[in-house]
């Protein structure tokens, strides 16, 4: 801060010591503008906007645009580059950042913080293939970066080239590496009047796990279990539907502040009978706490849907049209099979009225997606673009999660390079209030399933809304669930075979409105009366295997 008087210039280090960072700003801006100041004015400036608490997106893209403004001055400025990675990805806008991380890698292959920055940063707008070959360098230089292994056994879901198999061996690569130090779990197998079930999740919020959940907690006999929350959630995000499952469990465990160490003592010392996992390798996990074993059983259901490799964890809950008996040996676990479908949800109380099937009233038939953009596959949005081009049709998109103009402007781009009319793509914002976000699938005749990586909750929004789904067929776990959902409605042709049937198949969809119309006006009755809403069953069954399972354990 050379040039400033001393008296200032003290002032804005101990207020950027003290982490005042609102008043440092303040100070700063009294200067005049920002952009005549010296280079160490600017860039703590832009320090402060990343580090302050009160930041808002518009901060950290502005502190995004001066820490380029520096770098574009000294390429050798690394720190000025790392910064910007930070912001960038704080404000998921990567207009400032990407072309000088792609640049900077050419020179060095092996600068860890930028190759991850470009990892995190092509995961973010869904370019799932690039962002798994920087995570493959990642690992490369660096074999045991756990947080980059689960990247990369997630990211295998996106990309339709990968096969079960494969993906089955790296999981099992993946629980080679170091554990954490803890004492080996004793198996105990004493008789109980309850089973102690504990649930793990990050995700006990308005979330598709809590929507799948509620329902059936709710069911869960008080007289045969004793049921255990353990929330990896951040307090600050909880929120109406964590305060309707805090009533529902017997006990509630906030466990984002401790560490994987303390959860497993924590654990073990409520003598757990049965944990269930509901995450996965998905963010917010505690993979490393189940490979240490926390309980006697440990089984993965719901939030996740493949094997975790993981010698720790016992079972994965599926169903029949899932796992094929002649694949077991591509997953860890045994698999416990529930007689239909492996999840259920409860019968919406508020969800609003079907209306007529929007064609009959536009000149153009709607095709929808409100899958997260990184679902969009180049193979999917190959098929799609081609079916756009070959019929008089639009396609309406929506996140799942919140988008940024990055992650919209890289979706648009994708279809651009395939679809001849760019007014065919529409790309609504994602809804805070779930009603009207459900409300919108009244814009839509039928529903397009992204493929390998189909839709879950979704679809069962979707068919509720009298929307049926067009899905393909898959190969695994995860590629299956739009195939079980619609065979669980007896819907099997709304199942495509390959990509040249799915296009065929929506083709077709289009030039018998009068069918679609029928279906709309009866598929919500169909739905309710399916196993998809029978949460009664569902629930019955989902406690019998449990309670087989422990009895099991019990009799060794």
């Amino acid at each position: 801060m050379s040039g400033l008087d001393i008296d200032l210039r003290k002032k804005l280090l101990n207020l950027y010591n003290k982490k005042k960072y609102s008043e440092l700003e303040f100070e700063i801006e009294l200067l005049g503008d920002l952009e005549t100041q010296p280079l160490p004015i600017i860039m703590t400036y832009a320090a402060s906007k990343a580090l302050n608490l009160s930041s808002k997106k518009e901060d950290f893209v502005k502190a995004a645009y001066l820490f380029e403004k520096i770098y574009n001055q000294d390429k050798n400025n690394l720190e000025a580059l790392y910064n910007l990675i930070i912001v960038s990805l704080k404000s998921k806008e990567f207009i400032y950042a990407l072309n000088h991380l792609i640049e900077r890698v050419k020179i060095n292959k092996e600068d860890i913080k930028v190759l991850e920055g470009l990892f995190k940063i092509y995961s973010i707008l869904g370019n799932i293939s690039q962002a798994l070959n920087y995570a493959e360098q990642l690992i490369k230089i660096n074999p045991g970066d756990l947080n980059v292994w689960e990247g990369i056994l997630s990211s295998f879901h996106y990309i339709s080239n990968k096969s079960q198999e494969e993906y089955f061996k790296q999981a099992l690569e993946f629980d080679k590496l170091p554990k954490i130090n803890c004492e080996p779990f004793i198996k105990i197998n004493n008789k109980k009047s309850k089973i102690k079930l504990a649930f793990l999740s990050p995700d006990f919020k308005m979330h598709s796990v809590g929507f799948f959940l509620k329902g059936v907690l709710e069911k869960i006999s008080k007289k045969d279990f004793e049921i255990i929350a353990f929330s990896n959630l951040d307090t600050k995000y909880h929120d109406p539907m964590t305060d309707d499952l805090k009533k529902i469990f017997n006990k509630w465990h906030d466990i984002k502040n401790i560490s994987d160490l303390e959860f497993v003592n924590l654990a073990r010392s409520l003598d757990v009978d049965i944990l269930i996992d509901l995450s996965g390798f998905t963010l917010g996990n505690r993979i490393q706490a189940l490979r240490v074993r926390c309980a006697p059983i440990q089984i993965s259901w719901l939030g996740y849907c493949n094997t975790l490799g993981l010698e720790c964890v016992d079972y994965l809950i599926a169903d029949p049209n899932l796992i094929k008996k002649e694949e077991e040996k591509f997953y860890s676990e045994k698999i416990l099979y529930l007689p239909n479908i492996w999840n259920a949800m409860s019968k919406p109380k508020d969800f609003p009225d079907v209306n007529i099937l929007p064609v009959k009233n536009n000149s153009i038939f709607t095709f929808g997606s409100f899958n997260n953009f990184s679902k969009l596959s180049d193979e999917t949005i190959k098929v799609w673009s081609k079916i756009l081009n070959n019929s008089n049709s639009r396609l309406v998109l929506k996140s799942g999660s919140l988008t940024s103009d990055s992650t919209i402007e890289n979706i648009r781009n994708k279809f651009f390079k395939f679809i001849l009319e760019k007014n065919k793509i529409l790309i609504l914002n994602k809804d805070i209030n779930r009603k009207d976000h459900i409300e919108q699938y009244n814009q839509i005749d039928v529903a397009l399933d992204p493929f390998p990586y189909p839709g879950v909750t979704t679809s069962f929004e979707s068919v509720m809304m009298g929307v049926p789904v067009l899905t393909m067929r898959g190969f695994n776990f995860n590629s299956r669930c739009g195939e079980s959902i619609n065979l669980n409605l007896e819907m099997q042709e709304f199942i495509a075979t390959n990509s040249e049937d799915y296009y065929l198949k929506a083709i077709q969809l289009q030039k018998d409105p009068t069918k679609l119309e029928l279906l709309r006006g009866s598929l919500r009755e169909k739905v309710l009366a399916s196993p998809l809403f029978d949460v009664d069953n569902f629930s019955e069954n989902f406690c019998n295997t449990l309670k087989k399972v422990w009895n099991n354990h019990i009799d060794g």
